[in-house]
């Protein structure tokens, strides 16, 4: 009896199937109350750079396997974590904080430290992005700060007007007042009834995910009929959207942090990676690529690998 692949083998070639077959080790992981599905990509070399790598909100590991290569390719061990209640993990779809995410994160990198011997680096991109640096502010204060940080993408979540410039309506992000109304009215409802379910997809410019070169090759097609990815989520979810702060703000980090932007995004306002990276204190750079929020293509993979080899050779090995 034949088994069917699993769904997501759409977004990727035959070769890239086979390389994936041959290298991914799945490893399950406990966090948060649910068991975390872990992609691990591993180099032969026991020093090599392990890069726990982050999807967004609209991803999975799956997802992310085209970047995962590209940057196993450059040298690096690969770690891809689905967050709860996303992906191949454990949890009900959608039903997440992004404090829970943000412990996601922390528990595969102690586990990626436990199994491999090469420097740490935290990675991700869309909220994943934002999620990273929670992440690795978090291990920072706990005394196990990783080595580097490469961010696709920074947000602050403490502050409501991010939340607000997310959404289908961030222009209204700017009128005085009302992302901080919103949030406050995502909270009560939180507190009174934090399972209820509210559409996600309407929510964002998910149509506007990809530029032209992906919307071509029918990406979203494939996407919008994925079982892996989050339809629904939960009021916690989103009232955590806004008042969540990082455990380092942003002007008092002092790890190293690569910041990359997608100068056709249309999805996510390129400005607002441009805020928070001013913000940004520590041994920092920035980088712009000129793609969307998101692409399955060699060239948006090989763009961001490039720019977090050349960090990392930097900021992690010394070398120039």
């Amino acid at each position: 009896m034949t088994t069917a692949a699993p769904y997501w083998h759409r977004y990727h070639d035959a070769a890239t199937l086979a390389r994936l077959a041959a290298l991914v080790e799945v490893v399950r992981l406990p966090s948060t109350g649910v068991e975390l599905h872990l992609d691990l990509y591993p180099q032969g070399d026991p020093a090599a750079p392990v890069v726990v790598l982050n999807h967004g909100g609209g991803g999975h590991a799956g997802l992310l396997a085209g970047l995962a290569l590209a940057l196993h390719d450059r040298g690096c061990t690969v770690v891809v974590p689905d967050q709860k209640g996303q992906g191949r993990s454990g949890g009900a779809r959608g039903d997440f904080t992004l404090a829970e995410a943000v412990a996601n994160i922390a528990d595969a990198a102690c586990f990626a430290r436990r199994r491999f011997a090469g420097p740490l680096v935290l990675a991700g991109g869309s909220i994943g992005g934002g999620l990273t640096y929670y992440a690795a502010a978090a291990l920072a204060r706990a005394g196990a700060p990783p080595a580097a940080v490469v961010c696709l993408n920074l947000f602050d979540f403490g502050r409501p007007e991010t939340a607000l410039a997310l959404t289908r309506v961030a222009a209204l992000a700017k009128l005085p007042g009302l992302a901080r109304l919103m949030g406050a009215g995502l909270g009560l409802l939180a507190r009174a009834a934090p399972r209820l379910r509210l559409p996600y997809r309407p929510l964002a410019r998910f149509p506007e995910m990809t530029d032209a070169r992906d919307r071509a090759r029918g990406f979203l097609e494939i996407w919008r009929h994925d079982p892996l990815v989050m339809t629904t989520v939960t009021a916690r979810y989103m009232a955590s959207l806004t008042a969540t702060p990082p455990a380092i703000a942003l002007e008092d980090n002092l790890l190293p942090v690569l910041v990359i932007n997608q100068l056709r995004d249309r999805m996510v306002s390129p400005a607002l990676t441009r805020a928070c990276f001013a913000r940004l204190g520590g041994p920092v750079a920035y980088a712009e690529i000129d793609w969307g929020h998101y692409s399955l293509l060699p060239g948006f993979n090989a763009a961001i690998a490039d720019l977090a080899a050349a960090f990392l050779a930097r900021a992690v090995t010394g070398s120039t």
